[in-house]
């Protein structure tokens, strides 16, 4: 983004380094130089000077109050004025311009100077326009991104903030078990609730985080969940990485996908099982979950508002980068994502 920010600038090099040395190359300059060099400088640095009051002032004026636009106008009658004035005028004649006929007004060569100074004038009136217009455009391009950007955040935000309560109820419901059954695993449990809790306010608020380290931030949720599920509910989770360099992760993308397991696919009283699979190759996450869904997890209230919430967290963070497939059939409920990481 910041290259398309510095074309206008390359513009106005080309322009005064190119285009109109390279116009003032065709025109028999070098002889004009040899007649009356001041007048020559002068052209020039007035032709440089329309540019800019073109390219600065007058395009951007007349997209401002009346009152501007007045100005802008009033600022292009007085560049024609000058203009005219600078073609107007005579540089020392040769002695064959003095023995012209009387029957002819001006000089050939007085004639060739008004148009070349009307030429370059229009050419550059019209390039600096251009410019500007382009500038312009730019300008609204970018003030467009940064408040896309800035909402982005904003709804990011809002869907972290969302995540964390879910992940603390769920959590806090485990160690409230574990406490009135009297467990042994109590003080285990806490140490790694603490873990998770320094993982959350330490790398959630980042935007890329390690994928081994997200990886191993799953691991620990879900041996702690383990303490409060059956024992005839099965959990089976593997994570393979074949590419050879670090790749990087939103932090909290997953973790939603695997509660949601745990939240629905866990029965007190019906044997179940929860596959978690992660595994990276040639740089692209194969993320999927498989659990089984009872009847009495269907009539939980909010179901599938966290996915719901990481769905949309998908499409801003990976906008063309990432496919979201759920699938239910009967009592069976998948979740496959795919993410092109990035490398660190």
């Amino acid at each position: 983004m910041w290259q398309i920010k510095r074309l206008p600038l390359y513009f106005d090099l080309i322009f005064c380094l190119v285009l109109l040395p390279a116009m003032l190359f065709l025109l028999p300059v070098d002889r004009w130089f040899v007649r009356d060099s001041v007048y020559v400088y002068l052209m020039i640095a007035w032709l440089y000077a329309v540019y800019f009051i073109d390219r600065k002032l007058i395009t951007n004026w007349l997209r401002t109050d009346r009152r501007k636009r007045l100005l802008a106008i009033g600022l292009l009658l007085l560049t024609l004025i000058v203009t005219f004035l600078i073609a107007r005028y005579q540089m020392d004649l040769s002695p064959h311009d003095m023995r012209r006929p009387r029957h002819m007004s001006r000089p050939p060569k007085m004639l060739l100077q008004q148009q070349a100074v009307w030429f370059l004038f229009v050419v550059v009136s019209m390039f600096s326009i251009v410019v500007g217009l382009f500038s312009e455009l730019t300008r609204q391009m970018m003030y467009r991104k940064e408040i896309e950007s800035e909402k982005n955040k904003a709804e990011l935000a809002l869907y972290k903030a969302q995540i964390n309560p879910h992940f603390l109820f769920n959590t806090l419901n485990t160690l409230y078990g574990l406490i009135l059954t009297g467990s042994n695993k109590t003080e285990e449990a806490f140490m790694q609730f603490i873990n998770l809790m320094r993982y959350m306010y330490s790398n959630g608020s980042k935007e890329r985080i390690d994928i081994e380290t997200e990886i191993e931030y799953i691991e620990q949720y879900i041996a702690l969940q383990k303490y409060r599920i059956p024992g005839h509910t099965q959990v089976y989770f593997s994570f393979q990485n074949e590419n050879t360099v670090q790749l990087e992760i939103a932090p909290l993308i997953l973790i939603t996908f695997v509660e949601n397991a745990f939240k629905y696919g866990v029965s007190t009283q019906t044997p179940s099982e929860i596959y978690i699979v992660a595994h990276i190759e040639h740089g692209e996450l194969m993320f999927t979950t498989q659990n089984q869904i009872f009847e009495s997890t269907q009539k939980k209230k909010g179901q599938g508002i966290g996915i719901q919430n990481c769905r949309k967290r998908l499409e801003l963070l990976y906008p063309s980068c990432h496919s979201l497939n759920i699938h239910q059939d009967g009592n069976s409920f998948s979740v496959t994502l795919t993410i092109k990481l990035d490398e660190k």
